[in-house]
Order: C-alpha cells, then structure tokens, then sequence
C-alpha cells in the first residue's frame, strides 16, 4: 500500500486529475454538454411588463425555443455554424456545433400566453406583461364549530 501526502503537491495525482479532467474542459463540446455554455441575458422589470434581452449569435430562429411560465423563462437553442473560406494559400474550414438550456426566473408573475419575442441580428427581445398586483394577500377566514361561537 502506498503512503501519499494528500497535502504534498508531490508524489499525488491531485492536479493530474482533479484540475486537468475536471476543472479545464477537453474539448469546446464540453463547454455545450457540461451547461456552461448558455446566452448572455439583461432582464429588465418596468412598471407593466419585464424585458429579456439575450445575446444569441449564431442561432438560427427556427432552432431556437423559447417558453414562457408564469414565473420563468426556458431558453433552449442549438448553433450549427460551418464556415468555410479558400484563398489562395490556404484553405479554411470551421464548425460550431452545440446546444444550451437556460432557466431564467422572473421577478414577479407575468401574462405568459400574452408574451412577444423578436429576434434580430443575434439578440433575442421577450416582453411579458406582468399581472397586476393584487393588495389584499392573506384572507383569514373566521371559524365557526357547533358547540361554541368563537369570540
């Protein structure tokens, strides 16, 4: 049986293992399947509505997904970019390829069937109407029983 420092920088697998395969990703996919690939998002709440910008180049509109809850927005997409360029001297070939989920909560309830979204140049615009407030939250029901009215 080996004796290994845990402590020691030496002589362990530490750094091989713990930093190497799981904090630095192997390959750009990691970035897409791991979930820490996903859309830059402003959220913006006015008086009567909420605003949701959210930078998404290179999606096309039709792969893109978006639903609306009463407290929640789901973003889902996926990017299939290939570009290719010859000049002369070389031949240039790039692929981008991948998918993300993003769970966006709002910050009050909203009007989900009465939501717009725009989508141009890379940047998505959602806006949701918020319902109104209500000001009596809480009702207290008075208690009745057969045997004795309470006072």
């Amino acid at each position: 049986m080996e004796n290994k420092n845990w402590l020691s920088p030496f002589g362990n697998d530490l750094w091989s293992d713990r930093f190497f395969n799981q904090l630095v990703p192997r390959g750009i996919n990691d970035f897409f399947k791991g979930g820490n690939f996903g859309p830059s998002v402003d959220l913006r709440e006015t008086d009567r509505e909420i605003i949701l910008h959210a930078d998404i180049p290179g999606v096309n509109r039709e792969d893109l997904d978006i639903t609306v809850d009463e407290n929640v927005v789901i973003l889902k997409g996926e990017i299939k970019k290939d570009e290719t360029r010859t000049e002369k001297g070389y031949h240039l070939s790039e692929r981008r390829y991948g998918s993300f989920y993003r769970t966006i909560p709002l910050p009050a309830e909203v009007h989900s069937e009465q939501a717009t979204a725009r989508y141009k140049d890379g940047v998505l615009e959602l806006r949701i109407p918020k319902m109104e407030a209500t000001t009596k939250r809480g009702f207290k029901p008075r208690i009745e029983a057969d045997d004795h009215p309470v006072q």
